[in-house]
């Protein structure tokens, strides 16, 4: 595959790149903040967005956005991800909400809640995992039942992202307890004043997942999206759509990583150290491979695919990477870190700790590892 920008694409990235630099002028760097500075950049950063009709970049014109294609979305993701810009506030509502809804809402639910999205009016999160299901998204035990005019939903949602600063959910729920179990999942729409959400504290301090409590609450007729008995349908879309919106981050945030521990070693005084040389000559070569399999993913979107199992393989390679980079620019410092001395220690302790989560987030490390022995190599069932 050719692996440089198309002319088109070479001109969209360097017209991203322009407005990125004029639009971040003013905002301070992430890594330094606490968690709620960082929320109130990204609700900044989202406003910007909006307002400089950078929100819908590939949602077709007829629902407010650009018309542009998935690359395009992609490539901005990618300038803005080696900025250091702020994650809008409002990511799944943009990249995961409105997709889903253009591919698989009726005219009357894309206008209800499209434009809010694109205003930055409404913020959602993907009330998706359970306790209990891990990743095994098709166990889920939230259960919808029939009333008059709409459902009633009862259940709970854990590792929620920004559960507590969303007003809607893309939520998942059995509808029909009696179908198999892909086959009994519906797709909700779901307004989140009934929900109660609970902040979780994460290892580092910060509390950005969340869990969620459903008692009673009603969503109308009005609000399933695809249909009853659709839903595992319609979540497939969904985490095609996100596997398409980050493959380009995946492998700046890796190369990120990389190159900070660099920075550490060089202010330590032990770049050239053989030891270091042969760890950081693996990450290297880490990280370009996930740049290789993230630009192959995109290759194959555009082309009209879907992603296979094999992306398991790249997530997996990328969470690695990550924690690789944190851990060693942790040990690094002097007392291992333990002593947070120096410029920028504490920082680095806060992602070390931050990066545990990569290889729970998004499907377990074990289940990517079923995912690979099963459906690539065709290993027997290991449950």
């Amino acid at each position: 595959m050719d692996f440089d920008d198309s002319d088109t694409d070479l001109a969209f990235r360097r017209e991203a790149g322009a407005w990125l630099d004029e639009a971040l002028r003013d905002v301070p760097d992430q890594e330094e903040l606490t968690q709620e500075q960082r929320e109130h950049w990204s609700r900044v950063w989202q406003d910007r967005l909006c307002a400089g009709n950078w929100a819908g970049l590939s949602w077709p014109a007829e629902h407010g956005g650009r018309g542009l294609d998935s690359l395009a979305q992609a490539i901005f993701n990618e300038e803005a991800a080696v900025r250091g810009a702020p994650y809008p506030l409002n990511g799944v509502g943009m990249m995961l909400a409105g997709p889903t809804i253009i591919a698989h809402g009726t005219r009357e639910q894309q206008a209800r809640h499209l434009p809010g999205i694109l205003r930055g009016d409404e913020y959602w999160c993907q009330g998706f995992s359970e306790p209990g299901s891990g990743s095994d998204l098709a166990s889920l035990r939230t259960a919808a039942t029939k009333v008059d005019g709409g459902w009633l939903v009862n259940g709970s949602k854990i590792w929620t992202s920004n559960a507590h600063n969303a007003s809607k959910c893309l939520l998942l729920a059995r509808t029909d307890a009696a179908a198999p179990k892909h086959q009994g999942i519906s797709y909700l729409l779901a307004p989140m004043d009934r929900f109660t959400v609970r902040s979780l504290v994460m290892i580092n301090g910060d509390t950005e997942f969340n869990e969620m409590f459903l008692d009673d609450v009603f969503v109308p007729d009005e609000d399933v999206l695809g249909g009853v008995g659709n839903g595992w349908k319609v979540a497939l879309t969904t985490l095609a759509f996100e596997r398409g919106s980050m493959a380009l981050n995946l492998w700046v945030w890796a190369r990120q990583a990389v190159d900070r521990v660099i920075d550490v070693a060089v202010e330590r005084g032990v770049a050239g150290d053989s030891a270091f040389l042969d760890a950081v000559g693996q990450l290297q070569c880490d990280a370009e491979a996930v740049r290789i399999g993230s630009m192959r993913m995109l290759g194959e979107t555009q082309a009209g695919g879907v992603p296979g199992p094999e992306t398991s393989a790249l997530k997996s390679l990328w969470a690695g990477v990550v924690q690789t980079a944190n851990r060693l620019a942790v040990q690094l410092d002097d007392g291992g870190g333990v002593l947070l001395d120096g410029a920028g220690a504490a920082a680095r302790m806060r992602r070390y700790l931050r990066a545990r989560a990569h290889t729970i987030e998004g499907g377990t490390e074990e289940v990517q590892k079923s995912i690979l022995a099963e459906r690539v190599l065709h290993l027997p069932r290991s449950r």
